[in-house]
């Protein structure tokens, strides 16, 4: 990923140095995988004082399980969210905590959003922190992670600015298309006027991951900058991302995205066209490139590109379903100020899928594809890196190591096959049954 100038990071071990306490230890797969989330909570922090921080949050009912004991009964779902409040990930030490029950009676299931706050205790000296929320469906027996963190160190800081709609409602995400008015306000300094620094650059993709090639730096400056009040509605009027500050003497502040109206849905060819670049040869990609501005052209060149992958009509669109779908996810959970097809982790999630295991610490993640235990696994280390325009960026630790497995994984999707986590568990089976049968005899 692009490295940001005035911006480090250190390598990060996270398999050597996870210890047995803390939430470092827990696979947290099942974030990058809808087939395994039940529930999709939305979550939004903003501070009423320097000490009392309120969480609000927002469920659909459409993905509760309703049960009722009797036909006469109404339907009913259970809702719980625990809270914990954490100096870090890797920490054992509770700041706060607390338990909110929901309890959801209804005449007849129907689709509705359920909204609600919770009061969160902060310490006072504590500049950054982790608030850790578990979501469980009781009636369905299972839950989900959310982790937020929080960063207060100074009223520039990000976690001070709140996001509404033109109706002072909160907004749950911070990416708003281009012509969509919105507010947004600081909480705490409520009549500040806000710097406002816009970026519209074009990013190179994620490279393979076994480049050794130079990443770009980017440029921290803006490409314009301009003043708004709070507390007033106002629209984008270009894409890009817009970094909002107190003054310019320093870079904390809160970033908003605003790619295209669709996002992060994949709304038409030339989007379709763009991740490819991850299948093609540098000839195709050409090809692809020449036809960015003729519509219908792009799309028979697509249809044309899947179809031979897949040989035939239906396969072809199998095909496209799940790379699309990989798209999406990635846009959905790795994008910070570009889009997140286009980052570390979002390059390795189209092409693998999504991972057996992933271990979250403060400084990064780590992907493990197949068994843990074989030595065929594959593992992909993110390393977290300080940037002041987003909480969401990872740089994967390079390696020429990937460069056999990564082939294979290309090949395979060209050969019209969907190449997933399945397929690196058939190889350790393969090679584990190998193994087992050249052993040499024990005799006794």
């Amino acid at each position: 990923m692009r490295r940001i100038l005035l911006l480090g990071f250190s390598l990060f071990f996270l398999w050597q140095c996870r210890g047995p306490e803390g939430l470092q230890t827990n696979n947290l797969s099942y974030l990058y995988n809808k087939q395994e989330v039940g529930l999709r909570p939305k979550f939004n922090i903003v501070p009423e004082s320097d000490t009392l921080f309120i969480v609000h949050y927002q469920i659909e009912t459409n993905d509760f399980l309703f049960s009722r004991p009797t036909e006469d009964s109404e339907y009913e779902a259970r809702i719980q969210i625990e809270y914990r409040l954490l100096p870090t990930l890797e920490s054992t030490t509770v700041l706060d905590s607390g338990i909110v029950n929901i309890n959801h009676q209804v005449k007849m299931v129907k689709n509705e959003i359920l909204r609600g706050e919770i009061k969160l205790k902060m310490p006072a000296d504590l500049p950054k922190s982790l608030l850790y929320l578990k979501t469980s469906d009781i009636n369905r027996g299972s839950s989900q992670a959310n982790f937020l963190r929080i960063n207060n160190s100074s009223y520039n800081a990000p976690s001070y600015f709140s996001l509404q709609d033109t109706l002072g409602n909160p907004l749950f995400n911070n990416h708003i298309p281009p012509g969509v008015p919105f507010q947004i306000e600081h909480s705490l300094l409520p009549n500040k006027e806000f710097y406002v620094s816009h970026y519209n650059r074009e990013f190179p993709y994620a490279l393979p991951p076994y480049s050794t090639t130079e990443e770009e730096a980017f440029d921290i400056q803006p490409d314009t900058t301009f003043k708004v009040p709070t507390g007033e509605s106002f629209a984008f009027r270009e894409p890009g991302f817009y970094h909002f500050r107190l003054d310019t003497s320093q870079w904390s502040g809160f970033t908003v995205y605003s790619f295209y109206p669709a996002f992060p849905l994949v709304g038409n060819h030339q989007q379709m066209a763009e991740p490819l670049r991850y299948l093609t040869t540098q000839k195709e990609y050409a090809e692809m490139q020449s036809l960015m501005d003729k519509p219908e052209e792009l799309k028979k060149w697509i249809d044309d590109f899947w179809i031979r992958r897949g040989g035939t009509n239906e396969r072809a669109r199998s095909l496209v379903a799940n790379f699309y779908e990989r798209v999406e996810a990635s846009n959905q959970n790795f994008s910070s100020y570009l889009e997140g097809w286009k980052t570390d982790r979002g390059i390795v999630y189209i092409i693998y899928g999504p991972p057996n295991a992933v271990y979250r610490s403060s400084t990064g993640e780590a992907w493990v594809y197949g068994n843990e235990s074989s030595a065929l696994s594959y593992y992909f280390n993110f390393i977290h890196l300080d940037n002041p325009f987003t909480d969401n960026d990872f740089s994967l630790d390079r390696s020429s190591q990937y460069r056999y497995g990564w082939g294979q994984a290309i090949e395979a999707w060209r050969r019209g096959h969907i190449y997933n986590s399945k397929d690196i568990r058939r190889e350790q089976d393969n090679y584990d049954q190998l193994q087992y049968r050249s052993r040499t005899p024990m005799w006794y």
